[in-house]
């Protein structure tokens, strides 16, 4: 059984405005999606699923993502503004196969995450605006490595899921801060498109191995976790 780890697939658009690498898009990630992921595997889906405004216009694409092979665990990205609470998209779409990403132990890894936003020295960051949710995400990312490291067995690695960037490069943040207090050795993140993948954050930086998983950035094939 495999983990995978996939982002901003952007279903309901046309994206070819955005380079070539997005001609036909949702007929490459099924296409990809099927030539490396079987029944028995779990894909992360790290936000950004849907181009749609309201639950109901994104069912379409929810359920498209549920008829392929594996399970799925998903995020919220920064465009997922049809996502609702836990409740109501339990009643319309989630159940035991495709659900929302909670700390678990699988496969002999620790996997758990949060939407994250935008790190203090980025160029949009607005002390006024974005301090207070950044703070915030800092917090689910706590809660959610306490209740993972519970879970876990043994020495089993831990593994972060998060939909923007932890991090500048060569920047630290509270992200990585508390990625290093609980001794997470892999971060899976999505959202850099086009020349901005070009600044992302790959490698280990500061202990930890960071992987950028946006679907434009890997062909739309969901990349090896596990």
């Amino acid at each position: 059984m495999a983990l995978f780890a996939l982002g901003d697939l952007h279903l309901g658009r046309d994206m070819s405005i955005f380079g070539p690498e997005w001609d036909h898009h949702e007929d490459r990630i099924v296409r990809e999606w099927k030539r490396v992921v079987g029944p028995g595997d779990t894909v992360y889906l790290l936000g950004d699923l849907s181009w749609a405004m309201r639950l109901e216009e994104a069912l379409p694409h929810l359920r498209l993502l549920k008829s392929l092979p594996g399970r799925k665990r998903i995020l919220k990205g920064n465009h997922d503004y049809w996502w609702q609470t836990e409740k109501k998209m339990r009643e319309a779409v989630l159940d035991a196969d495709f659900d929302l990403l909670k700390p678990e132990v699988t496969e002999g890894v620790a996997v758990c995450g949060t939407r994250g936003w935008l790190v203090p020295g980025h160029p949009l960051f607005n002390p006024e605006t974005d301090e207070r949710v950044y703070r915030r995400e800092i917090l689910r990312l706590e809660r959610a490595l306490q209740e993972v490291v519970k879970k876990r067995q043994g020495a089993e690695p831990v593994l972060v899921m998060m939909h923007y960037p932890p991090a500048l490069v060569g920047e630290p943040s509270a992200f990585v801060d508390l990625m290093r207090e609980y001794g997470v050795q892999r971060c899976y993140y999505a959202h850099l498109h086009g020349q901005d993948r070009l600044k992302a954050l790959d490698g280990n930086h500061w202990g930890v191995e960071f992987h950028l998983v946006s679907g434009d950035h890997l062909a739309f094939r969901p990349a090896r976790v596990n």
